[in-house]
């Protein structure tokens, strides 16, 4: 009898605080499943299984699994604290009917190793269970071979075990530290830790809000997409210290405000909601910030993953304009000539006549282009970009030869010697002339009016950094400028022909018409001596190179699913047990107003009331953070080839709207469970 006394309080214990505990115990469950499914999924076995491209989607589950394991140690520790915490009065009430130390040692000892083992029993058994479910999932999101048979990855279930081990170590070591440290009297007075009232603090809530701005105005004034990637983690940093210190001191002032509104506060319905919670605002404060980041992370994640993925087939059509892409590199600009260029276009119509195909043109335009730093009216192309980081001032400069222009415009215009038309993206071009620098050479174009059709050869750099496209009489003159070979060797200036073109008829596979095509024209312009050793030439196939395309958006997409009802589950918990909490404390606040005649009405109302206020600040902040975030995120997914803003921004509302309805639906439920607690005190 006395062998099972310590096993039987310690499952007592958790059977009792069924409310906090299970839910603990649910997450720690779905948390340990997603570790095993990621980890399974960049298995040898699935690995097998994925199509070209599967190197990125593996790379992206085995980096998802790091999220995964990192938020779990992070998160499980944290809600362990707050069991804890709430438990401590117990295990102070086992001290005083005479238990020592060692005694209440056992007991956590024992609840830890029962919750332990049901956590990675369920978690593993559910992780693999679903397994299977989740490769069949990815594999029809990317491609793939698609094989029914079940099988258990045992590297990932020893893995899986260890790891989830090792994190239930830490929290049971630090539940034993935290009961071994405390004195009897703190155990059972735990519950009124915090009760003082804070003070509002002006100077942190006016340096939260600078912080909060600083970040906003870097996150809106950005213009580069490659300045966007190297600042966006340093805005989001801002964001969430920002964040923090507006919750825990912003709260506390806005209670504050609150009581000195007369009209407001002096009502049955927010008196005893607004009072207790300025006693509170200080400690759940930093909770209603988790809430608001972990908020902003998964809204960031699926509007961005999602957008991605749907938007795959508009990124690929930007890229790849026809089904063949032919890109030909010279090293001189007189190869650029459309006698030289014939020769290529005869390479093309030949081998497609040889292969009985037919072809439809969609591009066909040769042009120059060299980057430098830009400066008003002006670009600067004397600086190496290997030691420059002025990143945010990068000028891409594109030439178009004059004849060109007309004949894809049909227009017939003239210029003259030092004239240009001028086209911008990004930048101005809202000048009379435009200077191009290069030690000290110069050479300037008066700039004429283009009677507004633009033109832009180099469609998807333009999207990535401001590119200004110069339409010039005469590349040649130009080149001798800029295209000379530096003294380090460097060529800053390339001269490129993209003829891009839709198959229309062939018996062919497009991969093989791609890579014949290639040898055809590398056979054919071998033995002219103008062009040998002058040029570069490959092509792309729209749908093989969109596998990697599928590949690596399908994935984000999917990481993105999985992350998301990660933290999802993690926000929910935090509410809940902010709710379970707020409950206890509030529970005797009520009684008391229930005994001077509050009504169970009122008492509602007042809960309301309380709830309202506190549980959609988060999402108010977490829709701010995604606004404000908007842009950075934008040029961040152009790096990945996403240009459509528009779409982006839809993909964000929808979101956004979905999330509120969610959040809406969880705040109903768990609001619920805060006014049972309230109206079952005795």
């Amino acid at each position: 009898m006395k062998t099972l006394f310590y096993p039987k309080l310690a499952w007592d214990g958790i059977r009792k605080n069924k409310r906090m505990v299970f839910p603990y115990i649910l997450t720690c469950i779905s948390m340990i499943s997603m570790f095993y499914i990621l980890i399974f999924l960049s298995s040898p076995g699935t690995v097998a299984l994925l199509p070209r491209g599967g190197v990125t989607a593996v790379l992206i589950m085995t980096l998802g699994s790091y999220v995964i394991a990192i938020f779990s140690v992070i998160f499980l520790y944290y809600t362990n604290s707050f069991l804890i915490r709430r438990r401590a009065s117990e295990f102070g009430l086992y001290n005083v009917l005479g238990m020592g130390k060692g005694n209440l040692i056992k007991i956590v000892t024992l609840e830890s190793l029962i919750t332990a083992a049901i956590s990675i029993f369920f978690g593993l058994f559910v992780g693999i269970a679903l397994s299977k479910l989740a490769e069949l999932g990815l594999l029809k999101i990317i491609g793939g071979t698609i094989n029914y048979k079940v099988r258990i990855d045992a590297v990932c279930v020893k893995n899986t075990v260890l790891f989830y081990l090792a994190i239930f170590v830490v929290i049971w070591l630090a539940s034993v530290i935290k009961v071994g440290r405390s004195s009897t009297v703190s155990l059972l007075k735990s519950d009124k830790a915090g009760e003082k009232a804070p003070k509002a603090n002006w100077l942190l809530g006016i340096l939260g809000l600078g912080i909060l701005g600083a970040a906003y105005y870097m996150a809106v004034s950005i213009k580069n997409p490659i300045s966007a990637i190297l600042m966006f983690f340093f805005a989001v940093v801002m964001v969430i210290i920002a964040t923090y210190i507006l919750m825990i001191a912003g709260s506390v002032l806005f209670c504050r405000i609150l009581q000195k509104n007369k009209k407001y506060y002096y009502n049955p319905r927010h008196f005893v909601s607004v009072s207790s919670m300025v006693y509170r605002m200080k400690r759940n404060g930093a909770g209603l910030a988790s809430i608001a980041i972990i908020a902003t992370m998964v809204l960031v994640m699926i509007s961005s993953a999602s957008c991605l993925w749907f938007g795959t087939k508009d990124m690929l059509n930007k890229r790849y304009p026809g089904d063949i892409n032919l890109t030909v590199r010279f090293a001189k600009s007189e190869l650029l000539d459309e006698e030289n260029l014939d020769a290529f276009r005869k390479i093309v119509e030949d081998y497609s006549v040889a292969n009985n195909s037919e072809i439809e043109i969609v591009m066909d335009t040769p042009y120059a282009e060299i980057t430098g730093i830009g400066s008003k009216n002006s670009v600067d192309f004397g600086h190496d970009f290997r030691d420059t980081i002025a990143v945010n001032k990068l000028r891409d400069v594109c030439f178009i030869p004059l004849a060109v222009y007309n004949r894809q415009t049909g227009q017939d215009i003239t210029l003259n010697a030092g004239e240009a038309l001028a086209f911008a993206t990004g930048c101005s071009v809202d000048y009379d002339t435009y200077e191009l620098i290069l030690g000290d050479r110069t050479k300037s174009y008066r700039l004429l009016d283009a009677d507004g059709k633009k033109f832009y050869a180099d469609n998807y750099m333009k999207d990535l950094i401001p590119q200004v496209t110069l339409v010039i009489p005469d590349l040649n003159a130009t080149s001798m400028i800029f295209g000379e070979e530096q003294p380090d060797g460097r060529r800053l200036m390339s001269y490129t022909w993209r003829y891009c073109f839709n198959v229309t008829e062939t018996s062919m596979d497009k991969v093989d018409y791609a890579n014949g095509l290639t040898n055809a024209i590398t056979g054919t312009m071998k033995d002219n001596p103008a062009n040998d050793g002058f040029y570069t030439v490959y092509t792309e196939e729209r749908e093989y190179e969109g596998v990697d395309f599928i590949a690596s958006n399908g994935s984000l997409f999917f990481i993105g699913i999985v992350l998301s009802a990660v933290f999802i589950l993690a926000a929910v918990l935090i509410i809940y047990y902010k709710q379970i909490s707020e409950g206890y404390e509030d529970s005797k606040r009520f009684e008391v107003m229930r005994k001077v005649g509050m009504t169970k009405r009122e008492i509602k109302k007042s809960i309301n009331s309380q709830l309202l206020v506190v549980f959609f600040i988060p999402l108010i902040f977490a829709g701010l953070h995604l606004a404000f975030a908007f842009p950075m995120i934008g040029k961040v997914l152009a790096l990945f080839g996403l240009f459509n803003t528009n779409f982006f921004m839809i993909t964000t509302v929808i979101s956004y709207a979905v999330f509120a309805v969610f959040y809406s639906f969880v705040y109903k439920v768990t609001s619920n469970v805060y006014y049972n607690i309230v109206s079952e005190a005795k």
